[in-house]
């Protein structure tokens, strides 16, 4: 197990070292040449030390299912690890475990941040900030799987740990080329949206920082206000953007080919008409705060998406809304896009599979001698598939509750006297891989006031909720590290 875990790293590191090169030319741009050149010898290095290991460490056998899963829980918190590096190298002024906070918000897709002035931070940096974003949306693993085979067949149990959902369709026979697909996908709709954030008043580094996190669902800015005060003409293009993200991209590339099946998909249908709902439900709020009725559609719409798929950037405080908005608010925040998306969360298809579970099981008590299916687009949903959504959903309850009492010993232990809204949230907010919470932790502050144990309890739920659970839970199974 070892060895597979050294191997892989030595595929996805180099992946990372290509991504600093934005990073390290802006570094050039803005003159800061100690940063930059410090950057060129971590790109370097990395890529020599990956060439020695692949040279002299080759596993002799292919990677089975719990290999698989093991090596990518594995590879996300060394990836983690060496995502810090580019902090560690800047003049910012963080401890290392508010670095590695930020390391692992980004690379989960969180948004969480400790952050307290962001344009005080040198624009390099934040530009390294929002690509650990884009690289976690889709996946590192997948994109490592695109660039070079690992393992043979053995990848693509790789790519069903670390594709979020519970499933993982492939578009193409060869899970490599499907990979692909989906990067072109996700590279091309990041390009398309970088243009139309520039055409609509950003400059080119703001457009390519919010392009890069509206994708991933991330919601890292490079504002203080994140996204309040920019142009409702930008506001527009980023919920379309949001809304896209939330979408399964292997659905999102066949619809090109047949539209039909976008329109047919039950997931598209339920994640379309949870959006409406809840935009519908904001509406009479945001009418009594704006002042158009465009504005007010503009701003319940986009509260619904960045909630609804995770993405967490800010465009109004809800904090001092009602309690009866805030508790659907934290009711959002479990809900996620679709299974295939970028999005965090429960996931659209889990939501429903368990609803028509509930249901079935009262038809049963009317019609015990019947036999009942949970169908999706027309399909009936194998009962393997149904066992798999249930267990999660007990796992993610477990890890929520004890998540919850974690973070609210910690918090106790250094008087900081978190109200229970705001752990909850937090809790909330990390496991779905949302960003804000509530009350302490609400839209328009941030998690710089925890004490480092809460910082790491968050961390590791981060990791958790990125991962859906078993990439992790499957460490702490000693099967694993069996040869």
């Amino acid at each position: 197990m070892l060895k597979i875990i050294i191997f892989i790293s030595s595929a996805v590191y180099p992946v990372l070292a290509a991504s600093l090169i934005p990073t390290m030319l802006y570094g050039f741009y803005e003159q800061d040449y100690f940063y930059a050149n410090s950057l060129v010898i971590l790109l370097v290095s990395t890529l020599v030390f990956s060439f020695l290991i692949r040279k002299n460490i080759l596993p002799t056998r292919k990677l089975t299912t719990i290999q698989g899963f093991g090596a990518v829980g594995i590879s996300w918190i060394l990836i983690s690890a060496y995502g810090t590096i580019p902090y560690l190298l800047s003049n910012i002024n963080l401890s290392f475990i508010d670095i590695l906070f930020e390391t692992i918000s980004g690379f989960t897709t969180t948004g969480s941040s400790i952050l307290s002035d962001i344009e005080s931070v040198s624009a390099s940096l934040l530009i390294w900030r929002s690509t650990t974003q884009w690289l976690g949306g889709m996946g590192i693993v997948v994109l490592t799987i695109t660039v070079l085979p690992l393992l043979g067949s053995g990848g693509i149990n790789l790519f069903k740990a670390e594709s979020p959902g519970p499933t993982a369709d492939r578009l193409t026979p060869r899970f490599q080329d499907t990979a692909k697909l989906l990067w072109v996908v996700y590279s091309g709709l990041t390009l398309l949206e970088t243009v139309m954030l520039y055409f609509s008043g950003l400059s080119f580094y703001s457009a390519l920082n919010h392009s890069l996190t509206t994708l991933s669902t991330g919601g890292f800015s490079v504002l203080n206000s994140s996204v309040a005060e920019m142009a409702q003409s930008a506001k527009w293009v980023i919920i379309l953007f949001m809304f896209i993200a939330g979408i399964s991209f292997t659905l999102i590339f066949k619809s090109f080919k047949n539209f039909k099946s976008l329109v047919e998909s039950t997931e598209f249908k339920f994640y379309l008409f949870i959006i409406i709902s809840s935009s519908l439900i904001f509406i009479p709020k945001t009418l009594s705060i704006s002042e158009t009725y465009l504005e007010a559609i503009n701003s319940a719409l986009f509260t619904s998406l960045t909630l609804i798929t995770t993405t967490g950037f800010t465009n109004i405080d809800y904090e001092f809304w009602s309690v009866d908005y805030r508790a659907f608010i934290l009711g959002l925040m479990f809900l996620g896009g679709m299974a295939g998306s970028t999005a965090g969360g429960l996931k659209t298809i889990r939501v429903i599979a368990l609803l028509k579970s509930v249901r079935n099981e009262i038809r049963k008590i009317l019609y015990p001698n019947a036999i009942f299916k949970i169908r999706m687009s027309k399909s009936a949903l194998p009962e393997k598939m149904i066992e798999s959504v249930q267990t999660f959903f007990i796992l993610y309850v477990a890890i929520f509750v004890l998540g919850t009492f974690a973070l609210s010993a910690t918090t106790s232990a250094a008087g900081l006297n978190l109200s229970f809204e705001g752990v909850l949230s937090s809790v909330a907010s990390a496991m779905n891989n949302i960003g804000p919470g509530l009350n302490e932790v609400g839209p328009i502050r941030n998690f710089a006031f925890l004490d480092s144990p809460s910082k790491l309890v968050i961390c590791f739920l981060m990791i958790v909720g990125r991962l859906e659970i078993f990439p992790i839970a499957i460490l702490f199974y000693k099967k694993t590290w069996k040869n």
